[in-house]
């Protein structure tokens, strides 16, 4: 029993672990090495690494005090690399794990953690691989907008990377616990993994889902979305997808959109495909309904499903959302790309996304 306690609560941490900064590289580390030491209980947690393609070894140090970060010249000799870390962090209760990416290559330690070591190997390479992900994501990132890769692109990569890495790590941990229920003796009971086996099923069909919704991302913006006729029907056939992926219903309401410029339009399509991709994948809503509405030179979109809801509560208008770096980071970058704004009224059971774009993209 407390195996599968402790393992319920390490999989809980891990499951909530939230993407990090992608813009700021101390304030990735910051994060990165706070969530690696709240699931290992570490009191102090050291990151060391080199990237590919450069000269340089760089380090991450995370305590009560904040944390210190640095570059400096590679050793000499890469094996003495451990022991030149111990003398100047005090490592005397120190725990490793390799730090192994496309971009990155180095080791995570927690340093003074209470407990017998065999506890964290698992849990540490998991934590290894994750910080391991984060930064490949990162740099990856940083080399995509430096080569003028469109927005789109790094959206989708970033989206990929971290949905299917916590849920396959979901996955990983749940494999771990059925080795360890069938190594018992006696060993578990049927039911027991049974349930474990069901689990990690439908993990993995929430995975296939994932990946056919990003590949429906990939696919173009159909050429011919002129009018609201055409954004009509090519939201139609969305609703149909979403109904047979998802079994979301999804209710669309157009109004005064004949006339808007094909590039508008197109801009149009893609906002609410993404606003429903996310109320598909994150809301667990039966019904969503979809209101597109041109009036006083300004188009209005209001977006309102039945699901869970965000992680905070009330109505936010966009300058708080912002203020506070609440709501869905891509849809309100593809909103202020388009001089509009867009505010959020959400609570269990009932969420509403409104947004608001100004004339100047609409050509009326």
């Amino acid at each position: 029993m407390d195996f599968e306690q402790r393992l319920s609560r390490e999989m809980l941490k891990i499951a909530s672990w939230p993407r990090g900064p992608l813009q700021d590289a101390d304030a990735l580390l910051d994060h990165l090495l706070a969530h690696a030491g709240g699931i290992l209980e570490a009191p102090r947690v050291l990151l060391a690494w080199e990237e590919a393609d450069e000269p340089w070894l760089y380090l991450a140090h995370r305590s009560g005090g904040g944390i210190e970060r640095s570059r400096e010249a590679p050793l000499a000799d890469p094996e003495a690399l451990e022991e030149v870390l111990r003398r100047r962090f005090a490592l005397d209760r120190a725990e490793s794990w390799p730090v192994r990416g496309e971009t990155v290559q180095g080791r995570l330690f927690a340093l003074d953690r209470p407990g017998p070591a065999e506890d964290s190997l698992v849990l540490g390479e998991i934590v290894a691989q994750r910080v391991a992900a984060e930064l490949d994501q990162f740099y990856l990132t940083h080399q995509l907008r430096t080569a003028a890769v469109t927005d789109e692109r790094v959206r989708l990569a970033c989206d990929l990377h971290d949905g299917m890495l916590q849920s396959l790590t979901g996955t990983a941990l749940q494999l771990q616990a059925l080795a360890k229920w069938m190594e018992k003796d006696p060993p578990a009971p049927p039911a027991d993994l049974r349930e474990i086996l069901r689990e990690i099923q439908q993990l993995i069909a929430a995975d296939q889902r994932d990946l056919r919704f990003f590949i429906e991302e990939l696919k173009p913006v159909p050429r011919a979305l002129a009018g609201q006729g055409d954004l009509a029907s090519r939201l139609a056939e969305l609703a149909d997808r979403l109904k047979r992926l998802w079994v979301l219903d999804v209710d669309i309401h157009l109004e005064g959109l004949d006339g808007l410029s094909e590039a508008f339009t197109r801009q149009l399509y893609r906002l609410v495909r993404e606003s429903l991709f996310n109320v598909a994948r994150h809301a667990g809503a039966s019904r969503v309904r979809v209101e597109i509405v041109w009036r006083e030179r300004a188009l209005s979109i209001t977006v309102t499903d039945d699901g869970r809801g965000f992680p905070f509560t009330g109505r936010y208008d966009h300058e708080e959302l912002q203020r506070q770096k609440l709501g869905p980071v891509s849809l309100k970058e593809r909103i202020a790309a388009l001089g509009g704004s867009i505010a959020i009224d959400t609570g269990p059971g009932l969420t509403r996304l409104e947004m608001h774009l100004p004339a100047q993209g609409g050509a009326r």
